[in-house]
């Protein structure tokens, strides 16, 4: 039986089940499927709440934090809660899964978004579809940025060692973002923007400056995001293609956006039980063994030990 090396940067699965949990469930994500051909799983579990339809903020991202924690708690014998390139070690050498943490859309946070770092968060965007204070959303205004509060709170982020991630950020925001810090970003769940016209795809020259600053880009199923509705895996890899184009072999990973995309997947795609399937289908359509195993794993992997501090 084939089992692989699995690594992805961006899922929603924490904060959408509502029955069962982590070892098995009716949502994307389950750890019954992944261990049918999986042997080694790192992913990075987003904590998420449109922040619009949400009344007290900080009470609702306390609620959502503490589930999230109960349902790896309950999992602790196969997956541990990484803060650290380090941790991620000494869950390998433990035989476990790997878990990071992101925020998606840090303002839900409120007052806690100072304390991102020692609540375990590796990742933070600054904003998701809206403006808020901090940032303009990409599918709100491209031309609106950061504003002083986000650049600020940019500044706390990158002396706590949190990774900026940019994929719902506003064209401007990235700009800006690019300018107040040097340190290197993440989009964990955007394509590109010159394979298929989307605010949330990556404009050629922000895949580049991830690129340069040895980021990593994690390409997303959603198939709005990647072509027509019809859009299958190879439109998909026309993403990918491009990348690599830009430079991108070691910078190219997954972020499928699983429980995060309505079941709008490419063609092929259901849920965590099809990322073997589609390893099969790149390599049937002429990616080499090594390259597969750069952008399921390697460069995703290579990222965290090495950017990822405790």
């Amino acid at each position: 039986m084939f089992f692989m090396r699995y690594l992805d940067l961006h899922a929603d699965t924490l904060t959408e089940i509502t029955a069962g949990g982590l070892r098995e469930n009716d949502n994307d994500i389950d750890f019954k499927r992944i261990q049918t051909f999986c042997r080694q799983y790192v992913q990075v579990f987003a904590i998420w709440k449109d922040a619009a339809k949400v009344g007290n903020r900080e009470k609702a991202f306390c609620a959502l934090y503490s589930r999230a924690m109960e349902l790896l708690a309950e999992c602790e014998d196969v997956i541990m809660l990484c803060r650290s390139g380090s941790d991620l070690k000494t869950a390998r050498r433990q035989g476990k899964m790997a878990a990071f943490l992101s925020i998606e859309d840090i303002s839900l946070m409120g007052k806690y978004a100072c304390r991102c770092k020692e609540l375990g968060f590796s990742f933070a965007m600054l904003t998701w579809n809206y403006e808020n204070e901090y940032a303009c959303g990409a599918m709100a205004d491209q031309k609106k940025g950061l504003t002083a509060s986000g650049r600020e709170l940019v500044r706390v982020l990158e002396r706590e060692g949190v990774i900026v991630d940019v994929s719902h950020l506003s064209d401007q925001g990235i700009e800006e973002l690019l300018a107040v810090s040097s340190a290197p970003i993440i989009a964990s769940h955007s394509n590109v923007r010159s394979c298929k016209e989307h605010p949330r795809n990556l404009l050629d020259c922000h895949i580049r400056e991830i690129i340069a600053r040895g980021g990593i880009i994690g390409m997303n199923f959603y198939r709005p995001f990647v072509g027509d509705d019809k859009a299958g895996v190879r439109d998909w890899l026309r993403h990918i293609d491009r990348v690599l184009a830009l430079g991108g072999e070691k910078t190219v990973a997954l972020g499928g956006d699983f429980d995060g995309c309505g079941g709008e997947f490419i063609a092929g795609i259901r849920g965590v039980e099809s990322v073997a399937w589609l390893w099969q289908k790149m390599r049937q359509a002429g990616f080499e063994e090594k390259l597969l195993q750069r952008i399921f794993f390697e460069n995703g992997e290579n990222f965290l030990l090495k950017h990822v501090k405790g």
